[in-house]
This record gives structure tokens, sequence and C-alpha cells, in this order.
């Protein structure tokens, strides 16, 4: 009985170390946290506060779902410093920043060591389907579906392009946030059947600056970053029959959102 017990301990160990390794362990590492969207020309090393570090950073590519350009340049993730003081100086190299105070979520190691073993013995498989080329004709909010336009931006990429979605969300109150988080849930695990994983997904405390222009002027509840191994992958999700069935909890939970494709680990 002790030799089971014990080795049933060992494999639990070993599904929460996998699910441990995860990105979004290493980038909500300590609070606070902060996300930072800024518009500059990128020539210049960011004035950090003193005790705050890069956990993440990512340059903005192309607008995926939303109609105007990109607008920012770049996206961080800061940990550190003070939670009521601004995390960086903005220079003059900056034309526009929003920058806001996040509570990072994090899944259960657990449950992403689970996940990702079923994937990898095969159990959850990657959605198969032709790549769609007109998202917004399926039935759901277009607002919320990838323009043809930016899918053929998207699929123009290359094929080893392994694009973070950054994603900035507002809900429809309290009931909306309820709905898509029943969304998000399946969403995630779907992301990680198409090779993808999440990065982070932050709820906002509070906007210490916010937007002065652009596509993410007034106020968003939270912001996240999913990653995708190759620019199809994204697409495939909607041929997942239980992830094509939340859509409506999104479309109903959604007041507005914006996803911008970005390239990790880019910047000064």
């Amino acid at each position: 009985m002790l030799w089971a017990i014990a080795a049933f301990a060992v494999l639990l160990a070993g599904v929460w170390l996998i699910g441990a390794r995860e990105p979004v362990y290493a980038i909500a590492r300590k609070a606070p946290a902060w996300f930072v969207a800024l518009k500059r020309d990128r020539q210049r090393v960011l004035d950090l506060a003193p005790n705050v570090s890069v956990a993440w950073r990512s340059a903005a590519d192309f607008t995926f779902i939303g109609d105007a350009e990109p607008y920012w340049t770049e996206f961080l993730i800061l940990t550190g410093g003070v939670a009521d003081k601004s995390p960086l100086e903005l220079g003059a190299d900056v034309s526009d920043a929003f920058i806001a105070r996040v509570n990072l979520m994090r899944p259960p190691r657990l449950a992403l060591g689970v996940l990702n073993i079923l994937i990898r013995f095969g159990v959850l498989s990657r959605p198969h389907g032709a790549v769609l080329d007109d998202a917004q004709a399926m039935g759901h909010d277009a607002a919320f579906m990838p323009s043809a336009h930016n899918i053929t931006t998207l699929l123009a990429r290359p094929p080893r392009y392994a694009p973070a979605m950054v994603n900035f969300l507002q809900y429809k109150g309290a009931e909306g946030a309820r709905a898509y988080l029943r969304y998000g849930r399946v969403a995630m695990r779907t992301v990680y059947r198409t090779g993808g994983c999440l990065l982070f997904y932050g709820r906002i405390a509070e906007i210490i600056r916010p937007a002065q222009a652009g596509p993410a002027v007034g106020m968003w509840d939270d912001v996240a970053a999913m990653r995708y191994d190759r620019p199809e992958g994204i697409l495939s999700m909607e041929h997942a029959p239980d992830y094509r069935a939340a859509l409506h909890d999104r479309d109903a939970g959604l007041l507005r959102t914006i996803v911008i494709a970005s390239t990790p680990g880019a910047g000064p």
C-alpha cells in the first residue's frame, strides 16, 4: 500500500512539474505586475522605476481582430516596484502609452500538467479542417472575429511565425464577465490543442495611464496573450466542436475587444 501511495505521489509531482514549466508561471513571478502598451520609435532603453523588471515583451505586428492599424509598437509585462506608482518613466520617444496595474491569473499547475499530458498522448488532438478564410461569415458577432483581410495578413507570414495574440477585453458587466469566463476555459484548452499556450491573463486593477488615442481609448477589464506555434494555429480553433459551441458565451460576454498579433522578445 505504501509503495502505491508513494508512486501516486511521484506521479502527481511529475504532472505538477510539467504544468509549472508553462510560460504563464515565469511571467507572473511576482507582484505588483503591470501591463504596458507603448507607441514609440523604440530608439531608447526603457527607463524603469527602481526594482522593476521586464517579465515579458513583444513587438506589435498587425491587428488581427479589429479594423484599425495596431497603433501600438510594443507590449510589456513589468513586475516589481510600488503598487501606486508608475513602473516606468515615459521618454520623449513615447507618443502614447497605456499603463495598467494587473492581477495576473495563473491556472492550477496540476490542471495544466494534465492538459499537456492528454495532448502529448493524443487524447486531446489538434483540431483539423480547412483554414478559415472568412471567419466573419460563421454566424457569430463579426466584431469579435478576424476579417478576411486580417486572415490573409496572418497567412502571409512565414510558416515559422509564432504570434503572441494580445487581447484587450471589455465585458458587458458582471454577467458578461461570467459568460466570457465560461468561454475562456474552453478557449484556453483549445489553444493548447493547437500547439499554443497561455502567456498571461491579467485582471485590470487600476489604469495608471489611459491611452490618449487609438483603438484602446477607454476602459478595459482584462488583458491577455496567447501564443500559437504557427500562423494557421489560431485559425484551426473553430474546428473543435466544444470551442465552436462556446463562441455564444464569448458573444454574450464581450462588449468590445481588440486583438493584436505580436512578436515576443523584440524591443530594446
